[in-house]
């Protein structure tokens, strides 16, 4: 951030494709991608959140920084890195409900054709293998969550209903460490 004044931000202009135009453009490239945002995970959760940041999804360690959106769409890989954007959701709490939001995002995503469905469980497959926390404890918390987002898609929806076991009782669902 450059300035910011009482009704302005100035930001830096970002270039490079976001995550998500990269998959499409490199399809080869979902495992170590899904890699990358593991790791993204684990380097905010490295910081401690600071006390302006709402509280959401508290825990007995400590709060951290947490997106709650980071998703392929919402990184720019620029020529520096990845660079994390669409800090709107962000809060403070337990990381595990960050990654979990992840897994649930991306889950649910509506991705047209075999191929494309089988890519996201790649990628699901390399967010889990890239990151050290595990959000198989908030996993159908994540689920309530999502489901009562008003931009959620139909089709999400539906997905979301099928396969995360929402209402089925504990250990139903998406709740092993591979994801949804």
């Amino acid at each position: 951030m450059y300035e910011i004044t009482e009704t302005d931000m100035v930001l830096e202009r970002l270039a490079g494709p976001t995550m998500l135009d990269e998959l499409a453009r490199r399809p080869w490239r979902v495992g170590s991608l899904g890699r990358e945002l593991g790791r993204l995970h684990d380097r905010l959760h490295a910081l401690p959140a600071p006390e302006w940041l709402p509280k959401r999804f508290g825990t007995a360690d400590g709060d951290r920084v947490l997106h709650l959106d980071l998703h392929p769409g919402n990184i720019i890989l620029t020529r520096r890195g990845p660079v994390v954007i669409d800090w709107c959701n962000a809060g403070a709490g337990d990381p595990a409900a960050d990654v979990a939001m992840t897994m649930v995002t991306v889950g649910s995503a509506d991705v047209p054709g075999f191929a494309a469905r089988l890519g996201r469980g790649l990628l699901l497959h390399g967010i889990r293998s890239g990151c050290r926390t595990d959000p198989s404890g908030r996993m159908q918390e994540m689920v309530r969550v999502k489901l009562d987002d008003p931009n959620l898609m139909p089709a999400e929806a539906a997905w979301l209903r099928r396969h995360a076991g929402v209402g089925d009782g504990p250990g139903v669902g998406c709740s092993d460490r591979s994801g949804c």
